[in-house]
């Protein structure tokens, strides 16, 4: 009879291990859920954030761009009136006038000077144009080099 005690105790304590230990795992891996959906409720949260700051930079940009782009486009509109007026394309206004005289000044001496007028001949031409043997491949050099060999540099 201490043998049937003994079993049935055995079975009765594995019934209620069975129940304590489903219950401890069920609240186990709700807790384990809970944190899951926390966490990713946060990083929704952070993305979200993330993006409303992306799109908020991206408007400030765009923003930024459409400014330039009308400030160019009136420096533009300004820059093609200035050049459709008369007699605007004569006047140098970025020189002053006594630049633009020291231009015209530079301007005529050298085309004197290309064209020959400023009364002096033409110089005569340089050595190594000239007819006949010069520099370093003249006949006269060759001929003292083969004499002495110990000439050649």
């Amino acid at each position: 009879m201490s043998w049937i005690i003994g079993v049935l105790l055995v079975i009765a304590g594995a019934i209620i291990g069975f129940f304590i230990a489903r219950y401890t795992q069920t609240n186990g891996q709700s807790g384990n859920l809970e944190e899951q959906v926390e966490k990713s409720q946060q990083q929704l949260g952070e993305y979200q954030r993330e993006v409303a700051e992306h799109f908020a930079t991206a408007n400030a940009m765009m923003e930024q761009l459409s400014d330039t782009q009308q400030k160019l486009q009136s420096y533009l509109n300004q820059s093609a009136e200035l050049l459709q007026q008369p007699g605007s394309q004569g006047d140098l206004p970025f020189f002053s006038e006594d630049t633009i005289k020291q231009l015209r000044v530079a301007n005529s001496l050298n085309q004197d000077h290309r064209s020959g007028r400023d009364g002096r001949e033409a110089e005569q031409i340089p050595r190594d144009y000239t007819e006949g043997p010069s520099g370093l491949f003249s006949d006269d050099r060759r001929e003292s080099d083969k004499k002495d060999p110990s000439n050649i540099s």
